[in-house]
């Protein structure tokens, strides 16, 4: 069972591995929700507007939630939402780089909701964690819309002969895929049942998903072996100064309690 500890210093290896991964998912979601936020004025239509404003709303949530969720491993609401820069975030890759077109931001937050739902499916039936289970249930079911959303843009686009939207979606693959990095890893997550799924399938399940709507076979390299699984990235640790600058919350009076 889980240890609740009071401090980081105590906690066991499988506790520091389900924290780590949570804080990877909960900062996909910060950071995916500060890319709704500066991409709201580019909207198309009053129901880009509303859509959009809609899903920053939702990830807003779900990244509180699991910040919330991460108590019980220590961590406190000032250090998840507050205290931590930008080498400390640990959002995916895919997410550093800015999108240079409309179709490219659609092309990156299609994989970038799909690479998170995948990743959070894994958990909706674990036994060791049922608090866990049940978040992540309720997370999956309001996100099926950011990815209809997405996917409803992708077929607009394609209508249009020289979008370049299936151009974009290959080069975000392979951002995407270092989020699974070296699957060849132990995955104590797996092994010790608080995922369902190992590293190894959830990366084909992406795969397949992703597949449905792109070509996937050129985006697919061997993992780079600089990849931590506490961070779910290759090399340094951490997201752009200048991204984080744009995302991190700035007045905390203004946040709701």
């Amino acid at each position: 069972m889980m240890t609740n500890a009071n401090s980081i210093g105590s906690l066991s290896e499988i506790d520091r591995c389900l924290r780590d991964e949570l804080y990877c998912i909960a900062d996909a979601k910060l950071v995916l929700a500060g890319w709704y936020m500066l991409t709201l004025p580019n909207g198309r239509s009053i129901s880009d507007f509303t859509s959009i404003c809609a899903m920053m709303q939702g990830q807003y949530g779900h990244a509180r939630a699991i910040y919330q969720h991460l108590g019980r491993f220590g961590v406190t609401r000032e250090e998840a939402e507050w205290t931590r820069g930008a080498k400390d975030i640990r959002s995916p890759k895919l997410l550093d780089r800015p999108p240079q077109s409309w179709s490219d931001f659609i092309a990156t937050i299609f994989m970038a909701e799909q690479a998170i739902s995948t990743q959070l499916s894994a958990y909706r039936t674990t036994v060791t964690d049922r608090t866990l289970a049940r978040l992540a249930d309720k997370v999956l079911k309001e996100s099926r819309f950011h990815l209809s959303y997405s996917a409803g843009w992708i077929k607009a686009l394609r209508k249009d002969p020289a979008s370049t939207v299936d151009e974009d979606a290959g080069r975000r693959l392979t951002e995407a895929l270092d989020w699974w990095g070296d699957v060849d890893q132990p995955d104590i997550l797996f092994s010790d049942g608080y995922r369902d799924t190992p590293d190894s399938e959830l990366r084909k399940r992406f795969l397949k998903a992703v597949g449905e709507t792109f070509d996937v076979s050129a985006g697919i390299a061997s993992p780079a072996k600089s990849w931590q699984r506490s961070v779910r990235r290759n090399g340094n640790p951490g997201i752009p100064e200048s991204l984080f600058e744009r995302i991190r919350f700035k007045n905390r009076e203004l946040a709701l309690p």
